[in-house]
């Protein structure tokens, strides 16, 4: 049956061809913010970041309808609207699926943003297999939900679509209770979980702010403290806007006196093709300023970062820019340890473990130089020979001291000395144990020191 307009109803409206200012903001805005998002969501797709580049996309969609229906339905003049035949057939499956991927998308990165932070199950790498569920349920999120929208909506779908002024293609859903349970239930029960994750990834960096950076080091997220905050900041804007809002949809959705479900009556070929266009003297619905915001955000978390901005030089330098402009070959030297530190107060593994080693190695030169370095017995226990050389009469001189033993101990300096073990001492020989081992003669004195063989000597005894 051949599309009819259902405008039988308002012949008394007088059609205003001028353009509101909603009109004329709308589609400047949208595609504003297209252009602001797109080389984010290129940067994340050459990453890999499935459920970052997944939000991205929807929501680069949702703003290029806003931009395609504001241009082509911009004010109330139905006689001249164009009927959108394949075009908003298309656009009312993709604004079901946006608004379910979105949340989907934001649900895979709270709950990979709180993984990362989970200390009770440390993990140094991931298996095949894990990357494997990982990856398949990201897919499900943020592609399988919104295929599931796309298939169900036919069973409440009572005609192809609403057009209204300025918002363009809109669903049309039925009045009954599958409606609920099949389509507006699914934002906000989605929404949930993510709110939870969110809600302990901020439990988890109070609990953890210390080690931090440490412990997405650790991780296998991969992330980089900013990359970790700015994919926070968005999901946790994304959950603030969009659990309130889908909540008020499902509300004022359940209130509506809800009609017996009859698949006959919703697919009723008789209306089937009907086209209601609704004129709305200039008034725009509040989720086509939504997309705006949500582009905008993007833009904010992940398009001012140090890879967005070496990304715009790369395009400005492509398109021969970088003669007007020789900046554009300068990389910006990075700013010293202490003023990053006092600056932005975020310190890496790397300065840490530099810090902590200078701090280290100065405790233990001020330590080792306060040793006297004419005693070494300051620098490792005494230890005593059990069996003491024989001292002759000679080394009762005195000699002048030896310049070389004051030098100081470099080996007991370093960092850690003190908490080693002083090389094991081997006790000498006493030159006089093979005397000792011979068989004794008689009365014969045996001179055991070099004292008393001396006494012998001394006494005209004689030592055999």
């Amino acid at each position: 049956m051949s599309s009819t307009n259902s405008t039988a109803s308002m012949d008394a409206f007088v059609p205003e061809l001028g353009l509101s200012p909603a009109a004329v903001a709308i589609p400047l805005l949208s595609l504003f913010t297209i252009f602001l998002d797109i080389p984010a969501f290129i940067w994340h797709i050459k990453n890999r970041n499935l459920p970052a580049g997944s939000l991205i996309f929807w929501i680069l969609v949702s703003n290029l309808m806003n931009l395609v229906n504001a241009l082509l339905w911009p004010n109330d003049n139905i006689p001249t609207w164009f009927s959108g035949t394949i075009l908003c057939d298309i656009e009312v499956k993709l604004d079901l699926a946006a608004t379910l991927a979105v949340v989907g998308s934001v649900l895979c990165i709270t709950r990979a943003l709180a993984r990362a932070l989970d200390t009770s199950k440390p993990a140094i790498s991931t298996t095949g297999q894990q990357r494997f569920r990982r990856n398949l349920l990201d897919c499900a999120l943020c592609f399988g939900l919104p295929l599931y929208i796309i298939i169900i909506h036919y069973v409440v779908q009572p005609s192809r679509y609403y057009l209204f002024a300025i918002s363009g293609c809109t669903p049309s859903v039925d009045d009954s209770w599958p409606s609920i349970a099949l389509i507006f239930i699914w934002p906000p029960l989605l929404c949930l979980p993510s709110a939870y994750y969110a809600l302990l990834t901020i439990h988890r960096l109070r609990k953890y702010r210390r080690d931090f950076a440490a412990i997405l080091a650790s991780s296998t997220s991969g992330l980089t403290r900013s990359r970790f905050l700015r994919l926070f900041a968005v999901a946790f804007i994304v959950v603030a806007v969009v659990l309130p809002v889908q909540s008020y949809i499902l509300y004022t959705n359940a209130m509506v006196p809800q009609l017996p479900y009859s698949w006959a009556a919703v697919h009723d070929p008789a209306a089937w093709n009907e086209i209601v266009m609704v004129p709305t003297a200039g008034a725009v619905a509040f989720d086509r300023w939504i997309r705006i915001a949500l582009g905008v955000v993007v833009f904010a978390c992940f398009g001012t970062g140090k890879e967005a901005t070496r990304m715009y030089k790369a395009w400005l330098r492509a398109l021969g820019l970088a003669r007007l402009f020789p900046s554009l070959h300068r990389t910006s030297p990075l700013p010293s340890h202490s003023r990053r530190r006092r600056s932005s107060g975020r310190d890496t593994l790397k300065d840490k473990a530099a810090s902590l080693f200078s701090s280290t190695f100065s405790r233990s030169s001020q330590s080792s130089s306060t040793l006297s370095p004419r005693d070494p017995a300051t620098s490792f226990p005494r230890v005593v020979d059990p069996h003491p050389a024989p001292t002759s009469p000679a080394s009762s001189i005195s000699h002048p001291p030896d310049r070389r033993a004051e030098k100081p101990d470099l080996a007991a300096m370093r960092p850690g000395a003190r908490d080693r073990a002083p090389p094991p001492v081997q006790a000498r020989e006493d030159p006089w144990s093979w005397y000792y081992r011979l068989p004794r003669r008689g009365a014969a004195q045996v001179p055991r020191h070099d004292e008393e063989r001396a006494d012998l000597v001394a006494g005209g005894r004689r030592c055999t």
